[in-house]
């Protein structure tokens, strides 16, 4: 009798849980990358400068609004928010602003709902809401000697070279271009800028959480790190040391709640890692002050952990409604689709992220994982920034 060789049966328990997520999130995430397009092309930043960029409590506010839907990733957020700040907005309504983008995003909202359930997701940006006007307030009231930069520059005016990039905030197709000319930016910014920026994390997090779907025992976790506190505070360090994109962190974090994980140390995860990340932190410190950089991680994960307790508070010790063990799900042939869709505008994601690493390597995006805080400040209005190249 002849016996299966393990590594192949581990290899199919992989790919197995791999094709399962790919198909629960197909659909969402396409969906999130659609509507992630049309703000991208429809939102202007002379509208964000003229709504945030006055001094107060209202401005913060409306910076943590303004700043969920917004498909910026965590690098290229660093340009939007010093261009804020050049503009006269406070360090609280900067930070702020800073906060709330990369913690949420409709990408990684769509994600949330399709693997965490509806509770997650509404509960993920109500916390990425409140942690952004807690940072920026909190970031206000410890420096009363904030005054807004002197001789705020200009907003540079979109080009059409800028249109539908990643990074800049500018991207958005001009005013007077027809309807036709817009929505074609905001399907090549949804489907191939975005996808772009985002596929190496999203890859990570995806195989990490088939991994750990196939391979981590469901009562290991629940044993190990269960829920309450002591999950909380873990997920939390983990979110500070590791960082990975709102959407990338979503499938890791629907994994390990499937395992036994509690929905409150998931969502801290959700909140601290986005967030928390080395670019973002160096900005701060260089243009906000070390002060405010102490506020900025002090509060976050004062307000991921009270977030974490008041969600397993409410869910009173029952399960998240869309969380299931992605490794025994089974969708319909159009949920099939979108996975395998989506498995399309991947990799061809990945193909031309590894082009222009490896094919151009004096070109640096400011979306990249390999950019400086410098670079992202600066990029956009370099000629050596791909955003400028056709």
């Amino acid at each position: 009798m002849n016996e299966r060789n393990p590594a192949m049966e581990y290899l199919e328990r992989f790919i197995e849980a791999l094709a399962d997520i790919f198909r629960d999130a197909g659909l969402w995430l396409i969906l999130g990358f659609f509507i992630a397009g049309l703000l991208q092309a429809f939102i202007k930043k002379e509208l964000l400068a003229r709504h945030l960029g006055r001094p107060g409590a209202g401005s913060v506010v409306k910076a943590s609004l303004i700043g969920i839907p917004l498909p910026l990733c965590s690098c290229s957020v660093i340009p939007a928010a010093a261009s804020l700040r050049q503009s006269g907005a406070s360090k609280g309504a900067s930070a702020a602003f800073a906060v709330s983008t990369p913690e949420i995003d409709v990408p990684a909202f769509s994600l949330t709902w399709a693997l965490l359930g509806p509770i997650m997701a509404i509960a993920r940006v109500i916390a990425s809401g409140v942690s952004a006007v807690v940072v920026g307030i909190m970031i206000d009231a410890t420096d009363r000697t904030d005054t807004p930069p002197p001789n705020p520059e200009p907003a540079p005016k979109p080009t059409s070279e800028a249109t539908g990039s990643c990074c800049s905030h500018n991207s958005s197709a001009p005013d007077t271009a027809p309807m036709s000319t817009k929505i074609k930016s905001a399907l090549r910014y949804g489907f191939i800028t975005l996808p772009k920026d985002l596929v190496m994390w999203l890859m990570v997090g995806l195989i990490i959480s088939a991994a750990v779907t196939a391979f981590v025992p469901s009562s290991w976790l629940a044993g190990s790190v269960g829920t309450g506190l002591p999950a909380m505070f873990a997920a939390l360090a983990f979110g500070l040391v590791v960082y990975i994109c709102a959407t990338g962190s979503t499938p890791m974090a629907a994994a390990l709640v499937a395992k036994g994980l509690g929905p409150g140390a998931a969502l801290v995860f959700l909140l601290a890692g986005p967030a928390t990340n080395p670019a973002t932190m160096a900005w701060i410190l260089k243009d906000l002050g070390s002060r405010a950089l102490v506020v900025y991680l002090t509060t976050i994960g004062i307000v991921a952990i009270a977030s974490g307790l008041a969600l397993e508070w409410a869910l009173a010790g029952t399960s998240l409604a869309g969380t299931t063990d992605t490794g025994h799900a089974h969708g319909s042939a159009f949920q099939a689709l979108g996975g395998v869709i989506l498995a399309g505008i991947l990799t061809y994601a990945l193909i031309q992220k590894l082009a222009d690493k490896f094919g151009n390597r004096e070109r640096v995006s400011c979306c990249s994982t390999e950019s400086t805080p410098e670079t992202s400040a600066s990029c956009c209005s370099s000629s050596n920034c791909q955003c400028h190249q056709s």
